[in-house]
């Protein structure tokens, strides 16, 4: 259990500090479930480092979406897609 750096440490300060000494090693635990035999493995373990970078899933990018986010206008055709 991690020390704790001074009496005044609550129960959840010492959670926390003993969960980020864990860090490296959840990290090197993704990186080593890249070479795993199961695929599926492989892609769960990617997802996750992919994920925590910051790295998301690509969104479906629509005419009606786009033009939204641009602030232009939307045909009443594109709003029936």
């Amino acid at each position: 259990m991690a020390m704790a750096d001074s009496p005044a440490d609550t129960p959840a300060e010492e959670a926390r500090d003993e969960l980020q000494e864990s860090i490296p090693k959840a990290a090197q635990t993704l990186t080593e479930l890249l070479d795993a035999d199961d695929e599926r493995v492989q892609m769960r373990a990617a997802e996750a480092i992919l994920d925590r970078a910051g790295i998301t899933k690509a969104s479906k990018i629509t005419a009606t979406s786009a033009a939204k986010d641009v602030g232009g206008e939307v045909s009443e055709l594109d709003e029936l897609w």
